[in-house]
């Protein structure tokens, strides 16, 4: 064999050591403080709701809102529906309301509002879309 085809595949066979050795941070299970995760708001004539419906995540982590289809969709939380006490914190952590623990409106497919769980009290938070409520359009957010 030439030994420019030999050099190539020594290097691409320690490339593929290195890479099994060091999983990609996609291959991790669980999420770490600091991730950021996707909901998707869906509405369709088969219905409306948050992909996921449930997530689970730590406290300091994101949740990341993002318009699929159906929209107008935007993220409303109601202080009875989420932990004693953890409304201060939820409210300092949602820009842009349009009132107190409702998100904007966010009308075009790709458009994102990001919800920051940074000093939240551990449990569970319910949300729903305002605008389609009345459609079972609603979710929960665990912090653990």
């Amino acid at each position: 064999m030439p030994k420019l085809v030999v050099g190539t595949l020594t290097i691409f066979g320690a490339t593929l050591v290195l890479l099994g050795a060091h999983p990609s941070p996609t291959a991790r299970a669980g999420n770490a403080a600091g991730d950021t995760v996707t909901v998707q708001m869906i509405g369709s004539s088969s219905g409306y709701s948050f992909k996921p419906s449930t997530v689970r995540i730590k406290v300091g982590q994101s949740v990341r809102f993002v318009t699929v289809s159906g929209g107008p969709h935007n993220v409303t939380f109601d202080s009875q529906d989420i932990p004693e006490g953890a409304a201060a914190a939820l409210d300092q952590n949602m820009p842009r309301q349009q009132a107190k623990l409702t998100g904007p409106l966010m009308p075009n497919p790709d458009d994102a509002y990001v919800v920051t769980f940074k000093g939240a009290k551990t449990g569970a938070y319910k949300y729903y879309c305002l605008p389609h409520q009345s459609l079972g359009m609603q979710g929960t957010i665990i912090v653990e």
